[in-house]
């Protein structure tokens, strides 16, 4: 496995954190550096998943028919647990998250929104932030 493309669905071991909020464990996480980083870089950004439900603003929902391969169940993409790892450490890739769908754009809103950039004169909101 060399080759990583921003939306791929891989499984990653983001190591232990004990007593902690940080995802730990091997884990479905969604590529989101860009495609030049993820050439030529030995490092990937990503951010984990959890089927651990919950709403808030920037947590995407990610159905199995989201995912082009494999997902298993529904979980929640975690936009303020963005984190950088080796190569290395991705055990699969499982999937795919299509750069053009309704939930990768939602992803990019969520990261937007965690990282407080704005587009245009407003900040942007994921639909989770909508439906409050």
């Amino acid at each position: 496995m060399k080759d990583f493309y921003r939306g791929d669905v891989i499984y990653v071991d983001l190591g232990q954190h004990p007593k902690s909020s940080v995802q730990s464990g091997i884990r479905p996480c969604i590529v989101v550096s860009n495609d030049k980083n993820n050439r030529y870089a030995n490092v990937l950004s990503v951010c984990p998943c959890t089927c651990k439900i919950k709403d808030i603003p920037v947590h995407v929902r990610l159905l199995p028919g989201d995912v082009n391969g494999y997902f298993e169940k529904e979980s929640d993409f975690l936009a303020e647990q963005i984190v950088t790892v080796d190569k290395r450490k991705v055990i699969s890739k499982v999937g795919h998250i299509p750069t053009d769908s309704k939930v990768m754009k939602a992803i990019d809103n969520a990261i937007r929104l965690q990282l407080g950039l704005r587009t245009g004169n407003r900040e942007v909101e994921t639909n989770a932030a909508k439906s409050e």
